[in-house]
Formats: C-alpha cells, structure tokens, sequence
C-alpha cells in the first residue's frame, strides 16, 4: 500500500514549495486586467516575504522571488490600461473601446495663472522647498532638463512629463497640462 501525501489546506504558505503552489492557484487568466494582475502580484511578494522568515532552508531564494514579484508589480503599473483613468479598477484590453470624453466649455476649465509653465513650476518647487535634484528624480527625467523647462529654453516634451512633474510636486495634472499646452499654442500662434 502506498503512502498518501496530505497537504495542509489551512493557513497561509509556510515553505517555499506551498507559496509556489498557492501562488500558481491564485493566478488570473490571461485576459485579466492589468488591476487583477497586479493585486495578484503584491499579495505574492508579501506572501514570499512572510515565507522567508518561516522557511529558513530557502531564505535567500523567498527573498528573491519577493523582489522579482515587486519588480512585476512596477512593470505593470507603467502599461497604459493601469495609467487610464479606469486603470486602477480594470481595464477589459479586449473590450470594446471607450467613448471619448465630451470636451469641456471655456466655463469649465479650471482658473489658470497669469505665468508661464517653467515660472510656475519653479514657483511650485520652491513652495514646496524642494531642490531641482529632488523634483527631477521624483519625475524621473534629468536635472538639466528640469532646469531647461523651468527657464522656457525647451518644452516638457510629452504628456507624460506633465504629469510626472504635476505629481512630483503635488500640483493637479490639468492645470499643468493646460499651462503647457497654453505656452505651446501661444507660441505657435494658434
């Protein structure tokens, strides 16, 4: 006769063998939203972490799946379904699209100051008493290039710099985005 294995079904993982296993349970479908895969990947890495102070035998190897779970987790907060307005509750990527939002009237639009966009971001900065160093590695471009935007010698480039700059310094998005979009068709002529 033939010795069957039982397995504790109660209780979170405590080797590194059950977190692969409940992990390997747990996993979404393919089509799932970026938002599933990502709650599924922040509950693995601290389900690894927690594994590696119970399963001493593989530590180091706990710790490194803990970490290449949270690298996962960035990769897929960059993709655009997790940086659309719906993102952080799941995009359908194979749904229909979405209907664009209606545009807003002159009356709608949020009061702009009287300044040009690399003026108010210095005058945000300097609210804020954060040096071009910090704002710059907060939205991750170059120093130089921070400093270039805020002396109007070069543009912000992309909307997404916009809004990296908006969060750094914990200005709103669309006032900023405006302010750009203002001192670029200002200098356009359009």
């Amino acid at each position: 006769m033939g010795t069957a294995t039982v397995t504790a079904e109660a209780g979170p993982p405590r080797t590194l063998q059950e977190a692969h296993e409940d992990s390997y349970a747990r996993m979404p479908g393919r089509d799932a939203p970026v938002s599933a895969w990502v709650a599924f990947r922040r509950a693995n890495a601290r389900m690894y972490r927690a594994v590696a102070d119970l399963d001493r035998g593989h530590h180091h190897e706990a710790l490194y799946w803990s970490d290449r779970e949270r690298r996962e987790v960035e990769t897929l907060t960059k993709k655009p379904e997790w940086k659309s307005d719906y993102g952080r509750e799941g995009v359908d990527p194979t749904g229909a699209p979405f209907a664009p939002a209606a545009r807003l009237s002159e009356e709608q639009l949020p009061p702009l100051p009287d300044v040009e966009f690399g003026a108010y971001l210095r005058a945000a900065r300097k609210r804020e008493s954060m040096s071009l160093t910090a704002v710059a590695a907060r939205a991750k471009i170059g120093k130089s290039t921070l400093q270039a935007i805020e002396t109007g010698s070069r543009r912000p480039g992309s909307l997404q710099v916009i809004a990296s700059l908006a969060d750094a310094l914990g200005e709103d998005r669309v006032v900023l985005t405006l302010l750009a979009l203002r001192g670029h068709t200002d200098a356009s002529g359009q």
